[in-house]
């Protein structure tokens, strides 16, 4: 498998197009290939298989003529009959994609029903979720949370690699509702180790520390409003616990962001890195 695969399920929502116009700016910038994957639900009856096919290789060949016969060699499609989630995880096993870009369908408020959220800890790659009414190309500023633990590294090492290829900002922060200064001293050194890391790779890197009150929606509101205000492009986060103050994990931080941030979400797994 060639470097820089990028999976992209899609429903053609306008969200899933979002998905995919950026994943083929990403196969632009690293010579990489994008492979545009829609899975026909178990709902779908299979005697209408033949003309929902037909309506959808339709609806891939518009997605395609947006782009030149240049781009159109690197994109390959696949259409799949099964259930959504199952067929993706089985997919990305596969094909073990360097990203998976997808538009949330994360509703505020009925997220037991999401195949996003659902997806985050059963892909193996860092997956990147469309949420909200983005639409800017490119990545030219990255938000990235910080934390005192170990994991924190792995997501320093992904945003290098998004910086490298977009020559983007880098603004680390540390959202806390703690007041303990020996604490706000430990993540402020944090926030400088990271920056120097940027430092060192001419990477520009910016780091705020986000005082807040101490329970996950207000942490999480805290990151989106820093990430609208200056306009990000991606918030990079750990979908596993990252520390128990903060409770940075699938099931509250993440859903949190997902659910209410207006530019991507790169969600990263411990995982992800330790195995590639």
């Amino acid at each position: 498998m060639s470097k820089n695969v990028i999976l992209v399920p899609t429903n053609f929502s306008s969200r899933a197009n979002i998905a995919y116009r950026q994943s083929i700016n990403f196969a632009e910038r690293t010579n990489g290939d994008v492979y545009l994957l829609h899975v026909i639900p178990l709902r779908s009856r299979r005697e209408n298989l033949d003309l929902e096919i037909d309506v959808i290789q339709n609806q891939v060949l518009n997605l395609l003529d947006e782009y030149g016969s240049n781009i159109r060699r690197k994109v390959h499609t696949r259409i799949e009959y099964g259930p959504v989630n199952q067929t993706i995880v089985k997919v990305e096993k596969e094909i073990e994609p360097d990203f998976l870009f997808i538009g949330s369908d994360a509703a505020r408020n009925d997220h037991n029903k999401s195949i996003t959220l659902k997806l985050i800890d059963k892909i193996s790659c860092p997956l990147v979720v469309f949420a909200g009414r983005f639409d800017k190309v490119g990545c030219d500023r990255i938000v990235l949370p910080v934390d005192l633990t170990k994991e924190t590294k792995q997501k320093v090492d992904l945003a290098v690699k998004i910086a490298k290829i977009y020559a983007s900002k880098v603004y680390a922060v540390s959202a806390t509702g703690s007041h303990d200064k020996e604490l706000l001293m430990q993540l402020e050194e944090k926030m400088g180790e990271v920056k120097a890391i940027f430092d060192k790779l001419q990477i520009e890197c910016e780091t705020h520390l986000l005082q807040t009150e101490a329970n996950v929606e207000s942490m999480a509101n805290a990151v989106n409003d820093f990430a609208d205000d200056i306009n990000a492009s991606a918030i990079i986060i750990m979908t596993h616990q990252e520390t128990k103050l903060q409770k940075f994990f699938v099931g509250s931080m993440a859903t949190e962001l997902i659910k209410k941030a207006n530019v991507p979400i790169v969600c990263v797994s411990p995982k992800d890195l330790n195995n590639k």
